[in-house]
C-alpha cells in the first residue's frame, strides 16, 4: 500500500474518487519541482490556505506553491484518515503527518489537518477550496 493511502471510515461517506485523487495529489505535493502539475489539482478560482498564508486562482497557487519548497530540500505526506461532511458531500476533513528535510540538512514532523470541497471541472475531480491547518512554529523547532 502506498504512503499515500489513508484510511476511510466503513461507512462509505468519502466518494472513491477523492481517496484516489489525494494519493495522487500527496505524491506530487511531495515532488520538488512539479508546481504545474500540483496546481492542477485545483480549479482556476479556487481558493488556498496554508497555515497563514492564502492564495486565490490557479496563479496564486502556483506561487505558494514555489515558495513551498524555498527551505525545503524534502517532504514527506503520510495522509492518515479522510472523513466525509456527509452522504454525497464534497466536502472532506483530513489528518496526516507531513516529514519535512530542510535544506540546512535540520529534520521534523509535523501534524496537519484540512478541509476540502471538491467540483467536477471536465470529467475529473479538482479541490476549489482546501485549507490546511499546522503548526508553523514547528518548522522553527527542526532538529
Amino acid at each position: 500500500m502506498s504512503q499515500y493511502t489513508a484510511k476511510v471510515p466503513s461507512d462509505d461517506l468519502v466518494k472513491p474518487g477523492i481517496r484516489s485523487f489525494y494519493e495522487s495529489f500527496y505524491a506530487v505535493s511531495d515532488t520538488p519541482d512539479d508546481h504545474e502539475k500540483y496546481a492542477s489539482f485545483f480549479t482556476k478560482d479556487a481558493r488556498l490556505v496554508m497555515a497563514s498564508n492564502e492564495a486565490d486562482g490557479r496563479d496564486e497557487i502556483l506561487n505558494m506553491r514555489k515558495g513551498m519548497w524555498e527551505k525545503v530540500a524534502k517532504r514527506s505526506h503520510k495522509p492518515d484518515k479522510i472523513f466525509s461532511f456527509g452522504p454525497g458531500s464534497n466536502e472532506v476533513m483530513l489528518f496526516g503527518t507531513v516529514d519535512y528535510e530542510l535544506k540546512d540538512g535540520k529534520k521534523t514532523t509535523v501534524e496537519w489537518s484540512a478541509r476540502a470541497r471538491f467540483v467536477e471541472e471536465n470529467g475529473a475531480l479538482k479541490m476549489d477550496f482546501y485549507q490546511v491547518y499546522l503548526d508553523t512554529a514547528a518548522m522553527s523547532r527542526a532538529k
